[in-house]
């Protein structure tokens, strides 16, 4: 990926994403079968660390499907390209600026990163637990996003944007996130992934009102923070 940030493309305690169930899913492109975003949006800034080396043209299309997600829960997505290696930080200045507090980190991870003894095999990705105040990272395992598509279950962007904007959920909805709609779903069946189920696959009302609170409430709590500070200099 080159350095410059884009609009267009968010993780709590440890959560893996939904299980993918059953075959049948025809390709298709969701983004087109939604609105765009509410009213009263509140952006996001998603650092993403492409470990496994996504083609561009995948990658794009699955932040496309990500941001869509979101945007129709009044979420705005900003993807931020970010360098996996040391040597190559001087060719990503847009992920080197200061941390704001929605700023947020997703990895794109190759099988070799990813520890099956710790990881539920099904699992397309995993959420640590995202403290007020701290640094939120998830992950999401390319591989097994990879083989899902391969087994005829649904175009691989698409399926990487919505197991993208799943772990995004985990990080802005809090701990045990799970619901039993929506892109939310502990687990999905195949037919939750054809064109005609695809808007389902979507946040709640209840969803999108958290998640803006939750982000005002990180917003308000870095802020003070931020002023406490500066009193203390």
């Amino acid at each position: 990926m080159n350095g410059t940030g884009r609009t267009a493309r968010s993780v709590t305690l440890a959560t893996g994403l939904a299980v993918l169930m059953a075959p049948g899913a025809a390709g298709h492109s969701s983004a087109r079968n939604r609105t765009e975003a509410e009213p009263g949006a509140i952006t996001i800034a998603l650092r993403v660390y492409d470990y496994a080396r996504v083609d561009r043209a995948r990658m794009l299309g699955a932040e496309t499907e990500a941001t869509t997600i979101l945007a129709r829960a009044g979420v705005e997505a900003r993807w931020v390209d970010c360098s996996t290696s040391k040597a190559d930080l001087d060719n990503y200045p847009d992920c080197q600026s200061p941390w704001q507090a929605n700023d947020f980190v997703l990895k794109v991870l190759p099988k070799a990163m990813v520890d099956s003894k710790v990881i539920w095999q099904e699992a397309m990705g995993f959420s640590f637990r995202c403290d007020t105040l701290g640094t939120c990272s998830s992950s999401v395992f390319y591989d097994r996003v990879q083989s899902l598509s391969q087994g005829g279950r649904g175009p691989l962007p698409v399926l990487l944007g919505l197991a993208m904007a799943h772990e995004i959920g985990h990080l802005l909805l809090g701990t045990h996130s799970h619901s039993s709609t929506g892109i939310m779903r502990a687990r999905w069946f195949g037919e939750d992934i054809t064109l005609a189920a695809c808007p389902h696959l979507l946040f709640t009302a209840q969803q999108s009102r958290q998640m803006k609170t939750r982000l005002a409430e990180r917003a308000q709590a870095w802020q003070l923070q931020a002023e406490a500070v500066e009193l203390g200099r």
